[in-house]
């Protein structure tokens, strides 16, 4: 009977703490670590950098390591980035410097016009607001 009792006990532990793992952390990782390359194998190499992966209930590092580049790309490392209380793992990527260009003007563009569109509202709510008073 004794014996069942703590099996019983151990299966509700494992149970609760992988309740408590969860796969979107809801604090932020350590700082990157310092690390310093080894030698580079070759000239087609790159190096990627190490990262904090998140181990259900904790981060643990991932040690950089030199990688086959691949022609006409670069390398982006992977971020974490807080989104509400949460925090989630942006992997890092290979891309077209040309088109990563690109693709940042054209988002930087999109916010502009956001911001005009937002401040032409605010000037005729404010405009509206004066003539009322």
């Amino acid at each position: 009977m004794k014996k069942s009792a703590w099996a019983v006990l151990a299966v509700l532990l494992l149970a609760a703490a992988a309740g408590l793992a969860d796969d979107r952390p809801r604090f932020g990782p350590p700082p990157p670590r310092a690390e310093t390359p080894t030698l580079q194998p070759g000239p087609v190499y790159v190096w990627v950098p190490g990262y904090w992966k998140w181990a259900g209930i904790n981060y643990e590092w991932v040690d950089g390591r030199w990688t086959v580049g691949k022609k006409g790309k670069v390398w982006v490392p992977g971020v974490w980035e807080q989104a509400g209380a949460r925090w989630a793992w942006k992997p890092g990527r290979w891309v077209d410097p040309a088109a990563e260009a690109r693709a940042q003007a054209k988002a930087k563009a999109k916010a502009e016009a956001k911001a005009a569109k937002e401040a032409a509202k605010a000037a005729k709510r404010d405009a509206k607001k004066a003539g009322q008073s």
